[in-house]
């Protein structure tokens, strides 16, 4: 049984970073197909989040099985494995030839956030919540040219003193599983958490003191 601080305590960051990005900026429309890109700790709290829109279609973006097995688990409806299929083309195969009405990426790689552009709709939305030190996203203009809005979103551009406490509620009602991404370790154990999280083996670890 984890302990409901244990389960609160991602709400600070990574989790509010993801599921505001979704409610308070992003807001799919209903019907809309949502494609979330890198399935951490960020991705997942906004994949949770937009299965409580009207998002029909839930996409989530990865290269490591595991993570994608754990989306399905959190309401992804569909998953694509970028190490082995093109994401752009799945992504318009997933959304009937249209492309994407959302996407976020939460990897912070240049590359990743190309294809995430390029697999938008027209007039689509790209929320860019990952940071890679040194790395510089450059939007092809051709893309642009559609009526595509791309937008920087740091900390789910969330009032802390409304959001935190929604989302507390969202915990204790169920509708954010955190239970099935927390670990808890005790303080000596803080090596093996860090390593679990460079692993994957641990989507997000939480330290009891």
């Amino acid at each position: 049984m984890i302990a409901v601080l244990a389960l609160l305590a991602p709400l600070g960051c990574g989790i509010q970073t993801g599921v505001g990005a979704i409610l308070n900026e992003l807001k799919p429309a209903p019907g809309a197909v949502v494609a979330v890109f890198g399935t951490g700790a960020v991705g997942l709290g906004a994949l949770m989040a937009a299965g409580l829109t009207g998002a029909t279609r839930i996409v989530a973006v990865d290269i490591v099985p595991s993570r994608l097995e754990l989306a399905r688990a959190l309401g992804a409806t569909d998953t694509v494995n970028s190490a082995e299929t093109d994401p752009v083309e799945a992504l318009h195969a997933i959304s009937g030839g249209i492309g994407i009405q959302t996407a976020v990426d939460t990897t912070g790689v240049p590359q990743v956030q190309t294809q995430a552009l390029e697999a938008l709709a027209p007039r689509g939305s790209l929320g860019l919540i990952g940071l890679r030190l040194g790395a510089n996203f450059t939007a092809p203009g051709r893309t642009l040219l559609h009526g595509l809005t791309v937008r920087g979103i740091i900390e789910g551009d969330s009032d802390i003193v409304t959001f935190l406490p929604a989302l507390v509620d969202l915990v204790r009602q169920g509708r954010l599983p955190l239970e099935k991404i927390v670990r808890e370790y005790p303080l000596d154990a803080i090596d093996q958490a860090a390593a679990d999280s460079a692993t994957g083996k641990t989507i997000k670890p939480v330290i009891r003191f």
